[in-house]
């Protein structure tokens, strides 16, 4: 409720935010890679926010994706900075122990040191060690890939997956990363969401699809219904023309942690029929027995 009265002193003045038009951005504000470069704006004109750290972050952030060896350049042309910025930047990570110069091609590769920075949560994330087994039995029996991811951006991550020994293709492990807007595993996250979470969402993903933006709503909405009517989802060739998944999302039981789970493979060994009537309803029944665990 709004405070009343004629009693409002510089404290109260200066913890209103001035209006956007009126903000000032920083001029070390850099469009933030993969997705989030719409929040540069804001971001720029948070007093608080260290820029400095962001661009040592977002650095290490350009070797994921299949970025195996990155060069000053290559690194520049990714996060658009100024390649002294970048040189500064590489120096002190290598310093660090976090990148490593290969001598032959003069490019920056990532250390084993990086490991260290997402272990504290991987080892911490219980879900991992409860659904292990049972992601694993799945996964053998149903001849599919199946995961728990967590968001990234505008993404989804995996925090844990399980490979049938079958499967020679769509070998996607612990850290590989799928589109939040056209995956079964992303749009379930999205469906697990508070209501105010996915309306800031979608609006990013709004301003990114552009024209394609009403084709796309209306395909993750059907995603949506689908998981109202029978728990789950199935995208067919969305994100890779060749790929089918199935989505659930799983929920803390008091809605604390959203996480989701999927399974996806080659569209000839991931058939309708069985996302459908075995593959879909087993991952609903993975999550209902998990999801109470989640926070213990």
């Amino acid at each position: 409720m709004a405070k009343t009265g004629g009693n409002r002193g510089k404290d109260d003045r200066e913890a209103r935010p001035a209006p956007k038009s009126e903000r000032k951005v920083s001029r070390s504000a850099m469009p933030l890679i993969f997705d989030d470069d719409d929040l540069s704006e804001e971001l720029g004109a948070d007093r608080k926010f260290n820029w400095s750290l962001a661009r040592g972050l977002e650095i290490l952030r350009a070797f994921s994706g299949g970025n195996a060896s990155l060069g000053n350049g290559e690194l520049a042309e990714i996060t658009k900075l100024p390649k002294p910025t970048i040189s500064r930047l590489t120096y002190t990570l290598k310093q660090l122990g976090y990148l490593q110069l290969n001598a032959r091609s003069g490019k920056f590769e990532p250390t084993p040191a990086i490991l260290a920075l997402g272990y504290p949560v991987m080892s911490t994330m219980k879900i991992r060690v409860i659904a292990r087994d049972y992601l694993q039995q799945l996964a053998n029996e149903v001849g599919l890939t199946v995961a728990i991811g967590g968001r990234d951006r505008l993404g989804m991550i995996y925090v844990d997956a399980s490979h049938p020994s079958t499967m020679m293709t769509l070998r996607l492990d612990v850290g590989s990363r799928v589109d939040i807007a056209t995956s079964a595993m992303g749009r379930s996250f999205m469906h697990g969401i508070s209501a105010p979470e996915r309306e800031l969402l979608l609006g990013v993903i709004e301003q990114r699809a552009g024209e394609g933006w009403p084709k796309l709503r209306d395909a993750i909405q059907r995603s949506f219904d689908e998981i109202d009517r029978r728990g789950f989802c199935i995208v067919d060739g969305e994100y890779q023309e060749d790929i089918r998944g199935v989505g659930v999302p799983l929920v803390a039981s008091d809605g604390g942690a959203v996480l989701a789970l999927n399974a996806a493979g080659p569209r000839f060994a991931a058939t309708l029929e069985t996302l459908e009537t075995v593959v879909g309803p087993r991952l609903v029944h993975l999550s209902r027995s998990v999801a109470p665990m989640l926070n213990r």
